[in-house]
C-alpha cells in the first residue's frame, strides 16, 4: 500500500508502539508492536477504514484512544489493556465533538468542541456524573494539553485572532486557570480586538457555526472590508487560534469571518460526512449562505467581501467564486483543487477518492463536473482573482492553478484582474510570502482608501 503513511507513538515504557495507518482521508487503522517481544506479530486493534482513531496517551500497558465513528459520532474514550487484551469504553459524549482528553488522580480531563464548534474544557471526577466547567480566558482554540497525575495538574495553551499561545495551568478545586509564566511583549494590545460565534441557516436549514473578529472599536452597523474563509472538507475542524496575517487584516480595520462549513469536523463525524462526494455542494453552500447574511446584515458590500481559500479550502473558494462572482469584490485561492475531472491523476489526488469520488464513475463524474471550477467558467465579469500555486506542488499538484488561471483569464469580460503567482521550488500551502501576497492583494481592491498599496 504506497499511498498509505504511517504515525508511531511510543510508550513512555518502551514496550509498545501504537502505529496509526492513514489513507488520506478522515479514517484511520490503528496497530500495536509489541516491542519488549519482537517476534510477536501486531495487535490489530482497528483493522478497517471505518472511523477515527487518534492516540491520546499511555499508562503503563494502558492505549487511550479517542475514537470518532458512525456509532459514536460525538467522540469517546477508549482504553486498550494490551496486555490482556480487554477494551473499555471509559467515556462517550453525546453532544459536541472530543478532541482529547488527560488523566488526572480521580478523573479525566476533557477537551472538547461544544454544538457551536467552541472550545471547552471540563473536569470528569469518577465519581460525578456531572463535569465541572474548566473556564477559559478566550474563545479560541485549546492546544497541548497535558496531565500530570502525580501532582493532580494539568497544563494547556490557549489562542485565538488576536492572543498568540498563553500556557496556563489549573488542578480540581481552582477557580481559575492560573498563567504560566509571563505573557511575552506584543507590539499591539490583544484587548483591542473581539471574537464572536453565531449560527447562520444554511439553505437545508441546517444551522452552520461562524466565527467572526474585529477591532473593538469596528462598527458592525456599517458595511466594513471583510475577509470570509473556509475549509469544510477532509474532516479537519476549523477553530480560532492565532494568525499574525488575520491581526494584519484586523489592525487595517477590517472584518475577518471563518465558515466552519460542512465536509470539516467541527460537530463530528456526521458534520464531515454529510458534505462528501455526491453531496459536497452542501460546502459550497454553508459558505455562500454566510456570504449573502453579511451582504444582507450591512456589514459588509460585494465590493467590499473578499473570499480566501486553500488546498481543499481553495477548491470550496474556486466553486463560491464561479457559483456566485456578483458576491465578491477579490478572491484568492491558494495551491486549490481546481480541475475537480482530473484531480485523481495530480498530485496525491487519487487517495482523496473516498472524499470527492472518482471522475471515472459514471454515477460521481456528472456531479463533480456540476462544481468543478475550471468547469464552470462562462464569459462574464469576474472580481479580481489571485490564483497561487508552487511550480511542483507535490500534493494538489500546481496543474490546477495554471489551467483555471488560464481559463478564468479567457472567460473574463470584465475589467478586475485576474492574476497567477507561481512560487519556485517545491512545495504546498502557505508560507511567508504567499501570506503577505494575499494581504496585499485583498488590501488593495477592498481597502480604496489605501492608495499608497
Amino acid at each position: 500500500q504506497p499511498d498509505w503513511y504511517y504515525q508511531p507513538h511510543a510508550s513512555p515504557n518502551g514496550r509498545w508502539l501504537a502505529v496509526t495507518v492513514l489513507n488520506n482521508t478522515a479514517v484511520n487503522r490503528l496497530h500495536v508492536i509489541p516491542l519488549s517481544h519482537p517476534n510477536q506479530p501486531p495487535i490489530e486493534l482497528i483493522t478497517q477504514f471505518v472511523g477515527r482513531y487518534d492516540v491520546l496517551g499511555w499508562r503503563e500497558d494502558e492505549l487511550f484512544v479517542r475514537a470518532v465513528a458512525r456509532d459514536a459520532p460525538h467522540g469517546r474514550l477508549i482504553a486498550f489493556h494490551l496486555a490482556s487484551g480487554v477494551q473499555t469504553e471509559l467515556l462517550a459524549l453525546s453532544d459536541g465533538l472530543l478532541l482529547d482528553a488527560v488523566p488526572l488522580q480521580e478523573g479525566w480531563v476533557l477537551s472538547r468542541l461544544d454544538d457551536t464548534a467552541v472550545c471547552q474544557l471540563s473536569y470528569h471526577h469518577h465519581a460525578d456524573h456531572q463535569p465541572t466547567p474548566i473556564p477559559l480566558p478566550t474563545l479560541g482554540t485549546v492546544d497541548d494539553l497535558t496531565s500530570d497525575p502525580a501532582t493532580n495538574q494539568i497544563t494547556f495553551t490557549t489562542s485565538d485572532y488576536s492572543h498568540s499561545p498563553q500556557p496556563y495551568a489549573w488542578q480540581p478545586g481552582d477557580a481559575q486557570p492560573k498563567p504560566i509564566g509571563e505573557s511575552p511583549a506584543l507590539p499591539f494590545d490583544p484587548a483591542d480586538f473581539v471574537t464572536h460565534t453565531a449560527q447562520i441557516p444554511s439553505t437545508d436549514g441546517v444551522l452552520v457555526p461562524i466565527f467572526y473578529a474585529h477591532g473593538r472599536d469596528l462598527p458592525l452597523d456599517q458595511p466594513c472590508p471583510t475577509l470570509l474563509t473556509a475549509y469544510g472538507g477532509l474532516g479537519v475542524a476549523l477553530t480560532p487560534r492565532f494568525s499574525a496575517d488575520v491581526l494584519a487584516w484586523l489592525e487595517l480595520g477590517g472584518l475577518f469571518v471563518a465558515v466552519c462549513a460542512r465536509g470539516g469536523h467541527e460537530r463530528g463525524a456526521g458534520w464531515h460526512s454529510t458534505a462528501v462526494q455526491t453531496h459536497k455542494q452542501r460546502t459550497f453552500d454553508d459558505v455562500l449562505v454566510v456570504a449573502r447574511w453579511l451582504i444582507h446584515t450591512g456589514m459588509t458590500t460585494p465590493s467590499q467581501l473578499g473570499l480566501w481559500g486553500a488546498s481543499n479550502g481553495g477548491l470550496t473558494a474556486g466553486a463560491c467564486l464561479t457559483q456566485a462572482p456578483d458576491l465578491f469584490g477579490a478572491v484568492v485561492i491558494e495551491s486549490g483543487l481546481l480541475d475537480m475531472l482530473d484531480y485523481h491523476r495530480l498530485g496525491q489526488g487519487g487517495n482523496w477518492l473516498a472524499e470527492y469520488g472518482s471522475p471515472d464513475d459514471p454515477v460521481m463524474r456528472p456531479v463533480l463536473a456540476a462544481y468543478s471550477p475550471l468547469h464552470n467558467l462562462p464569459p462574464r465579469a469576474y472580481p479580481a482573482t489571485l490564483i497561487t500555486t508552487h511550480e511542483h506542488d507535490p500534493r494538489v499538484g500546481e496543474a490546477h492553478s495554471l489551467r483555471f488561471a488560464r481559463a478564468l483569464q479567457a472567460a473574463q469580460t470584465g475589467d478586475a484582474p485576474i492574476t497567477l503567482r507561481v512560487y519556485t521550488g517545491s512545495g504546498h500551502g502557505d508560507a511567508l510570502s504567499s501570506a503577505a501576497d494575499r494581504l496585499h492583494f485583498l488590501a488593495h481592491h477592498l481597502f480604496p482608501e489605501l492608495t499608497n498599496l
